[in-house]
């Protein structure tokens, strides 16, 4: 499958890498990650999943998120990869976590470097590499 509605929300299936450590989660198949344009950012997932991947005993950098609330928080985060194994194509971004995430989720940092598009009349979504990367 790879991507797909799950109750109403768009999802893409992953395998996050820390190439440093050589960790990989989940350590066979793939994980669901949340498509969410409101996060700016490129991978959040929650503290557990930040530790298995031994993240956390890397150089860590802070961050302050403004939720949708206009609250704030922290993050703390360091550099991995995130493998889409549907399209055989993997990407390197900032990984992150917060205190209280429960799920995985991919942020416009990392989907636009895809070609999403979203039907949500027929509960429809297609997924794909751009031509050529983005440039910021």
């Amino acid at each position: 499958m790879g991507s797909y509605f799950l109750e109403g929300t768009p999802v893409l299936e992953i395998v996050i890498r820390n190439p440093i450590m050589n960790k990989t989660f989940p350590v066979e198949d793939k994980v669901v990650a949340v498509i969410d344009t409101g996060f700016e950012g490129f991978l959040l997932v929650p503290k557990d999943i930040f530790e298995k991947l031994s993240f956390d005993q890397l150089a860590v950098d802070e961050r302050r998120l403004i939720l949708a609330n206009g609250q704030y928080i922290r993050s703390v985060g360091t550099y991995g990869e995130v493998v889409v194994p549907n399209l055989g194509i993997k990407f390197d971004g900032f990984i992150e976590t917060i205190e209280g995430a429960e799920e995985i989720v991919v942020g416009t940092n990392l989907i636009e470097n895809l070609k999403l598009v979203l039907d949500y009349c027929v509960r429809r979504m297609e997924v794909g590499a751009c031509k050529k990367p983005v440039r910021r």
